[in-house]
């Protein structure tokens, strides 16, 4: 049963995103796995992937989440990195921090404010900034289910590897699924779109599924396939990448 919902679930993810390619951090696993205890806790991910013989390639990423839920709002601090080689040259470069506000409006809204500073040398990606905000939206009343819509928007600066700043409004819809079984085995699937405003043609996607599966009371096994796509890469560099990553997860 747990392998034909994983099945499904990941089939139905390479169907919305034919084309997409890779986030190094889900902020809404890191998110669920920190829990909802008032206070400070924390949670994070070390996955990596690897192969060797005809071709030896090696791929480790970390990422970390730091919460703190208050009375009607919480504030995350997130932290992600990826490094990878291939037959002994570097294939992957790549670093992340994202900062969101989030606010209570009603049992079923929040408002929430966001910054993301990130960086991809092999994308030729020298540094994106981004400032956003939104309301998102949760149902389903089962706290083993539940679905959450994001509705919203952000300011982006761009800045490619020889190439001048690019500065432009995103639109931020996003669509995350929580299902969590009788043994605690969690299944988390997110969708992002990220269209720019005045060029609908112009268009990013993300996409990410995760598992995980309880090892201690603190430590979980997990399974992640992540997928992105841009339709306005860089000369030179691929709209689309897949990851599949097997790691730990821990929370705090």
């Amino acid at each position: 049963m747990v392998q034909g919902f994983i099945a499904s679930t990941v089939f139905c993810s390479a169907v919305v995103f034919s084309q997409i390619a890779y986030a190094i951090v889900d902020v809404e696993s890191l998110r669920d796995r920190a829990g909802n205890e008032t206070g400070y806790s924390s949670s994070g991910n070390l996955q990596a992937s690897g192969a060797s013989g005809n071709s030896d390639r090696a791929d480790v990423s970390f990422s970390a989440l730091l919460q703190y839920l208050g009375n009607g709002f919480s504030n995350l601090f997130v932290i992600g990195s990826e490094y990878g080689e291939t037959s002994g040259n570097r294939s992957a470069d790549e670093q992340l921090i994202h900062l969101r506000h989030t606010r209570v409006l009603t049992k079923r809204s929040d408002w929430e404010v966001f910054s993301q500073l990130q960086q991809n040398e092999f994308t030729r990606l020298e540094e994106r900034t981004l400032l956003g905000s939104g309301i998102r939206l949760g149902f389903g009343d089962h706290l083993d289910s539940r679905l959450y819509l994001g509705l919203g928007a952000f300011y982006e600066s761009t800045r490619n590897e020889n190439e001048s700043a690019r500065e432009m409004g995103r639109s931020n819809i996003y669509v995350s699924h929580r299902k969590k079984t009788s043994k605690d085995i969690s299944f988390i699937t997110t969708a992002y779109l990220q269209n720019k405003l005045d060029d609908p043609d112009d268009q990013r996607a993300i996409g990410s599924f995760s598992m995980s599966i309880p090892a201690t009371e603190n430590l979980d096994f997990t399974i992640s396939v992540n997928v992105e796509h841009d339709s306005r890469s860089p000369i030179g560099v691929e709209k689309t990448d897949w990851t599949y990553k097997t790691g730990f997860g821990w929370k705090f």
